[in-house]
């Protein structure tokens, strides 16, 4: 039995009135219930068809009560029309959250009105009211009535038996290997039953499952939720040059006792968090606070990169899911706000119930961010393994950069422009523009101002600010500041003729 159902069973038996199923699939949350529950009354309503049987016992309760459904389309008259069932009666409802929460509180006043006067009613005979939803935040008159109760996304056992389910439905398909059912289950793990059923069927072929088409109908699947996007690129670590310090600790988490799952990556972090205290919203500061609290419940770590724009930040972050090999995640937290605080939060908390699933639990975090001026010291205390700086390299560090690019776009040999304080990205830059024009690496140079000249009094305000608190991506240890020293200038003075004159007999003599 499922720990919804358990839970289910559970309130059932104290008899709970109002029970709240957070699920991605509410029509097989239903078929659960009935199949647990057919001993007693299951009936449903949605706004579309009003109120119907999921049992013959339901049936029979509907008709005794003379209860119809074209006259129980309002959702008002059908928690009315439930009042006639018998007991022990379980009542659906779908998509309860549209009918219980609206920004106009007049607008589904009647509504929770209604649900609240259920409650004593439903209580002393064992019924109960099933309110489903994919997410739902209780309103105020609501929160001490109602029992909520979060299924989990579907997990490995249930995912093979769905892929050897498909399989079996395909008059003269061979039956997968375990190997094929394995890499299924990680292909599809994250998603509902519903979702996982559908795509593996869309990927069979008559050789058999066709894993990467899979892996992208998974990855559109992702997509469609709010707030998150599954990175598609290819790169590995050995496709960034440099910052070894911070790659060799990334590459020890990886063969940790933790395991890694999903990977997931918050990019522009100091616009995400920075001073949301001044957010008249709320919205941010919601935001933060639920990320901070699921973090810290299911034991989630990360790392903060920071440092100079185009030094590798974003790259190493896209880059190490695929070091990993899990899945690399992106969470926008922009994409998630809403006008009201409650919907935002329950567009976030769908984003984690997601990742959750993805990552079988196990969630590494990897914020980046230009600067960190802002943001508060007990978010950054969740990111426990470590926050790393990111200079512009050195001269020396530079040269494999050239060499990567230089090969990697099949560029002759030729004369380097004076790189000097350049970053990673204008090398990059300068190469495919290069390559993409057919010019030199000279002339392409000459429409690159590298940002550490372009912005040199905020770089070296970062540096200095860095100075000392912050791990370096390049070097093990602390990173510490060195700056240029000025070399001593020859000042000129202008003397009169005769005082050289003077200098001049003084020589010769």
């Amino acid at each position: 039995m499922s720990t919804m159902l358990t839970l289910f069973e559970s309130a059932r038996t104290v008899s709970v009135p109002i029970v709240v199923i957070r699920t991605a699939d509410q029509a097989a949350a239903v078929e659960a219930i009935r199949a647990a529950s057919n001993e007693h009354p299951v009936v449903q309503w949605d706004a579309a068809r009003g109120m119907t049987d999921v049992n013959d016992l339901g049936k029979t309760a509907l008709a005794k009560a003379g209860i119809k459904a074209d006259e129980t389309i309002g959702f008002t008259e059908a928690i009315l029309a439930a009042l006639k069932l018998p007991p022990r009666s379980v009542f659906c409802v779908h998509n309860a959250h549209r009918q219980l929460t609206a920004s106009e509180g007049l607008a589904v006043a009647p509504a929770v009105q209604a649900v609240s006067n259920i409650r004593d009613k439903f209580k002393v005979n064992f019924r109960m009211l099933v309110l489903l939803a994919s997410d739902f935040s209780a309103p105020p008159e609501l929160a001490h009535d109602i029992v909520i109760i979060d299924e989990e996304l579907p997990g490995a056992d249930v995912l093979a038996t769905i892929v050897k389910e498909v399989h079996a439905s395909v008059k003269d398909l061979a039956a997968p290997s375990d190997d094929v059912v394995a890499k299924a289950v990680g292909a599809t793990i994250g998603l509902s039953n519903f979702e996982a059923e559908q795509i593996t069927a869309m990927s069979l072929t008559e050789n058999g499952l066709d894993l990467n088409a899979l892996w992208e109908r998974k990855r559109t699947t992702i997509d469609q939720v709010r707030g998150l996007s599954v990175y598609r690129g290819k790169e590995t670590f050995d496709d960034l040059k440099g910052l070894d310090a911070v790659k060799a600790k990334l590459r020890a988490r990886i063969h940790a006792k933790t395991p890694i799952g999903v990977v997931v990556w918050i990019d522009e972090g100091s616009d995400v968090f920075a001073n949301v205290e001044h957010d008249t919203s709320g919205v941010k500061t919601d935001q933060q606070r639920a990320l901070l609290v699921e973090m810290e419940n299911n034991g989630w770590k990360g790392v903060i990169l920071t440092g100079v724009a185009g030094s590798g930040k974003s790259a190493l972050a896209r880059a190490f899911g695929n070091e990993a090999g899990v899945p690399t995640i992106a969470l926008d937290f922009g994409d998630m706000e809403a006008p009201h605080v409650g919907e935002s939060e329950a567009f976030l908390r769908n984003a984690i119930r997601t990742i959750k699933a993805v990552g079988g639990g196990n969630a590494f975090f990897i914020l980046t961010c230009n600067s960190l001026a802002g943001i508060r010291p007990q978010f950054m205390r969740r990111f426990k393994k470590g926050v790393y700086f990111f200079n512009e390299p050195s001269s020396a560090e530079c040269v494999p950069i050239w060499e990567f690019y230089e090969k990697k776009l099949g560029l002759k040999k030729q004369p380097r422009p004076n790189y000097d304080g350049w970053t990673g990205a204008e090398i990059r830059e300068c190469c495919e523009e290069a390559w993409d024009t057919g010019i030199t690496l000279l002339e392409a140079a000459q429409s690159i101002i590298p940002v550490t000249r372009s912005r040199v009094d905020v770089i070296d305000e970062m540096k200095r600010g860095a100075h000392g608190r912050f791990l370096d991506a390049n070097t093990p240890g602390i990173y510490r500041y060195e700056p240029e020293t000025a070399k001593p200038a020859l000042r000129a003075i202008m003397l009169p003729p005769k005082v050289i004159d003077a200098i001049t007999k003084m020589d010769e003599s």
